[in-house]
């Protein structure tokens, strides 16, 4: 009986720390359907970011154009920089931790041309503790890492182009 009551009082506790630290599931990406179709411009090196943002509208269900012309928006993604930075050192003076970083150029036109916003730079950076005795396995680990960070930086590149559009619309 008591373990029922430990039990409950223990999920109870749980739930009033989750609801009073602020966490929340973020919502979907919300663009306007009088704003839609979107067409996504990008330059070779930054294909994988621009395949990466047009998944993640997708997944929240905003038209993409294949052609610029048939487009309301255009978005121009560029991938500027790809860095890898030693943190710290070990007694041998190898890398003990690195940090990755990615940054990106997002900007918003109408398909004329004409600037609507930005151009806005968004920067990913990620702290990885290397073992230097397996080169392998740091190298497959940056290589899965910085997928990931550019998923990341994808989602917050479609977050910035809902708050533009969400500018656009009230006329800011």
């Amino acid at each position: 009986m008591l373990t029922k009551l430990t039990l409950k009082t223990l999920i109870a506790a749980a739930c009033l720390i989750l609801v009073g630290c602020g966490f929340a599931l973020r919502g979907d990406t919300s663009i306007d359907v009088m704003l839609q179709p979107i067409y996504i411009s990008s330059d070779r090196p930054s294909q994988e970011l621009s395949l990466s943002l047009k998944r993640q509208f997708a997944i929240n269900d905003v038209a993409l154009s294949k052609y610029r012309k048939n487009a309301k928006l255009v978005v121009i993604v560029k991938l500027l920089d790809e860095d890898k930075r030693s943190v710290a050192i070990d007694r041998e003076a190898r890398d003990a931790e690195y940090a990755l970083f990615e940054s990106a150029s997002i900007e918003l036109q109408n398909p004329d041309g004409t600037n609507l916003r930005g151009p806005q730079t968004l920067q990913q950076r990620r702290l990885i503790v290397n073992d230097p005795d397996n080169p392998l396995g740091e190298e497959t680990e940056s290589t899965i890492v910085r997928a990931e960070m550019r998923e990341q930086l994808s989602i917050r590149l479609a977050r910035q182009v809902e708050f533009w559009s969400h500018q656009i619309q009230d006329g800011r």
